[in-house]
């Protein structure tokens, strides 16, 4: 299955997915013809007789910088509707109306966003248990997917507290990516096909932009006293993950992988095994390595990036959220150090839930 969300503001649509892909198959031993076991965030693929859950795919889509996309269910069928889409907004059709006819009928949950006059909107199909197309209201938030209906419930709350927060466009999708993705600390969400890395992408009348380039650090309190600013003698090992996307890719460069030479690899959009030419993929691939693959590699080893996200992943799970400008520490060689001024109260942070469920802090 899946999951992907959207919501609007005043002047943005946001969407956020998942990247676990569920696959049937006539093998009865599992299908293992994935990069690797796990998921960049530690979760093992499922290989069961006649079944393969693994991360695979970005579920989201720029579409000629005019709509963006979060696709659920057959993603062949998705497939098709998109490549119907895209013909379309070469016309002079209503966007709304395209959407209408290139999905209609087909065994997919998809939400878009667009802008028209410079009005956010938002509109799915067959999400929220609702057959056919519907357009969203501002703050409201749409589901698709299969997940536990306390995440959508713990989501839902979280956006009803954003309304009237002073954030910038780039600030609400990194704490809306920091929301969904606890909810693998929480619970084991890819038994129902759900997990994985997830993703954002938004729209406004400047254009589509997709996230910022984020850093997780999940970690667990391993008892010892706060006698220093050494992140690995206060929490144990660091296990840090970070996601960057560059021209519609996705580098995933994770430590909680455990083979060590597949921890880091670039995710697409879905494209079909049949009808798409392997050479033209290989060479698209190609040139995106020539253009990223030094850069954002370096990103990763020195944890370079734009937001950094904790997870104190002891129940119940606590989650910071600090830009580049406002972390309470350095980076050197990769490795984090806390700065001693502010130490004291991260770890007080860490440790305050509010409630049982996921408490998140920010500091922008």
């Amino acid at each position: 299955m899946t999951y992907i969300l959207g919501w609007k503001n005043y002047n943005s649509v946001f969407l956020v997915g998942d990247s676990v892909i569920t696959i049937e198959h006539p093998n009865t031993d599992g299908n293992r013809n994935t990069f690797r076991n796990q998921t960049t965030f530690g979760e093992d693929h499922i290989y069961e007789e006649g079944k393969t859950v693994s991360e695979r795919w970005l579920k989201l889509y720029d579409l000629e910088s005019k709509v963006i996309l979060a696709i659920s269910g057959t993603v062949e069928e998705a497939y098709e509707g998109i490549n119907f889409l895209k013909m379309y907004l070469k016309t002079k059709i209503d966007i709304k109306e395209a959407f209408e006819n290139s999905f209609r009928d087909r065994d997919v949950g998809i939400i878009a966003g667009y802008m028209e006059d410079d009005i956010p909107r938002l509109i799915s199909y067959n999400c929220k248990g609702h057959r056919g197309t519907h357009e969203h209201s501002f703050f409201e938030v749409v589901h698709s997917g299969l997940i536990d209906n306390s995440f959508e419930d713990q989501t839902e709350e979280f956006f009803s507290q954003i309304e009237s927060k002073p954030w910038n466009e780039d600030q609400i999708l990194t704490s809306i990516i920091a929301v969904t993705q606890s909810f693998c600390f929480q619970e084991n969400i890819i038994i129902r096909g759900v997990g994985g890395f997830f993703s954002g992408i938004r729209v406004n009348k400047d254009g589509v932009n997709w996230q910022k380039d984020l850093a997780f650090i999940p970690f667990s309190y391993n008892g010892k006293d706060l006698e220093s600013n050494q992140l690995a003698e206060i929490f144990g090992k660091a296990t840090p993950v970070m996601t960057q996307i560059r021209d519609s890719k996705l580098l995933s460069c994770s430590s909680l992988v455990g083979d060590i030479k597949k921890a880091r690899q670039t995710f697409s959009n879905f494209q079909p095994e049949k009808g798409v030419n392997p050479e033209i993929l290989k060479n698209q691939q190609s040139e995106w390595d020539a253009k990223w693959d030094v850069k954002l590699n370096k990103n990763c080893d020195l944890l370079d990036s734009d937001f950094y996200i904790f997870y104190n992943i002891q129940k119940p799970i606590v989650a910071l959220v600090y830009s580049k400008n406002t972390k309470p520490f350095e980076i050197e060689d990769g490795k984090i150090k806390f700065k001693y001024p502010n130490l004291k109260s991260f770890i007080i942070e860490v440790f305050s839930a509010v409630d049982d469920d996921l408490t998140l802090y920010t500091s922008f």
